[in-house]
């Protein structure tokens, strides 16, 4: 009974999101959005747009290089494929689980699957490492003390969880991996599970101090393009007077939120945060979905490219 009751709730937790949405629309003006609609800067919106490329191109060389470390080696061409392919897939899966399919052409090109995972895992500790720091301490300039109090005891349950990965190394960690994997593992697939989870840590001990400086560089530079992309955005919704760290600061709780697979697409989710987080700037909650859409339009443009990238370099999840 109790097994059913969690299948059901992971099968259809994405539709808590799809719960929020509309209970705010039940209580927000339509005639207001619509206003705020016909007053969306449209010019401000396409040059929005614009600055997904950067943000892509440079995730891309940034997944490649990591890549470039573990001796599987593709020109820049065929990573920024496969990464937008990725991000095309993941944007269609609650969580993004389905960004794991760049992991998966790698296999398909030979390389085990453990081996594969390890450029996918890095590449978004690296996501996740950047965005923790930025919570943790552009909460300090942006929020009073009660939401200090809040993020910085989030912030530091992440920490937790990432100290648990960065010293995957040592062997007690090793050990409660390897019993983890085959708690959760059948019988039948643990042998090749073994293999996988044996190629992956000594993949991660290639790694260098220098090597994750120039992932995070990167990985940083890339969220810069991505919280300019965001900023113009709300510009663009009409939104002036909201400070370009805060929008930042709110963007990165957004984030982290979005990995969990309560929605999809962030629909419902990112409305409630925004309209939790910018309600102190007396901003009306029918520009804030008005806001929340434009920010859904600019990233399914991006989806958009990863769908081509998708058509020009197809992977299917099931076949894998």
């Amino acid at each position: 009974m109790i097994k059913s009751i969690i299948f059901y709730l992971k099968k259809y937790s994405f539709l808590l999101g799809i719960f929020l949405f509309v209970i705010i629309l039940i209580r927000t003006d339509l005639g207001s959005v619509l206003v705020n609609i016909k007053n969306v800067k449209f010019s401000y919106l396409s040059l929005a747009a614009l600055f997904s490329f950067p943000v892509l191109l440079i995730k891309g060389f940034c997944w490649n290089y990591i890549k470039k470390i573990q001796n599987i080696h593709y020109n820049l061409r065929d990573s920024f494929l496969m990464y937008g392919a990725g991000l095309y897939i993941g944007g269609i899966t609650p969580g993004r689980v389905g960004e794991i399919s760049r992991a998966l052409y790698l296999k398909r090109d030979g390389h085990s699957f453990g081996k594969s995972m390890v450029s996918l895992v890095l590449d978004r500790l690296s996501d996740i490492i950047f965005l923790l720091i930025l919570l943790l301490f552009g909460s300090l300039f942006v929020f009073d003390f009660s939401y200090q109090q809040i993020l910085i005891f989030i912030t530091i349950i992440f920490l937790l969880f990432f100290l648990f990965f960065i010293y995957l190394k040592l062997n007690i960690t090793k050990n409660f991996l390897r019993k983890l994997f085959y708690f959760f593992i059948p019988i039948k697939y643990q042998k090749s599970w073994k293999i996988n989870f044996r190629n992956f840590v000594s993949d991660i001990k290639i790694y260098k101090f220098r090597n994750y400086l120039i992932v995070f560089l990167l990985t940083v530079l890339s969220w810069f393009f991505c919280y300019i992309q965001i900023f113009i955005t709300a510009r663009s919704a009409g939104i002036v007077n909201v400070p370009f760290l805060y929008l930042s600061v709110v963007f990165a709780i957004i984030s982290f939120i979005n990995l969990i697979p309560v929605s999809i697409l962030g629909i419902g989710t990112r409305e409630t945060t925004l309209i939790f987080f910018l309600s102190p700037f007396l901003i009306l909650k029918e520009q804030i979905i008005v806001f929340s859409s434009l920010i859904l339009l600019i990233y399914l443009f991006t989806v958009l490219i990863g769908l081509i990238c998708w058509l020009i370099k197809p992977i299917s999840i099931s076949d894998q």
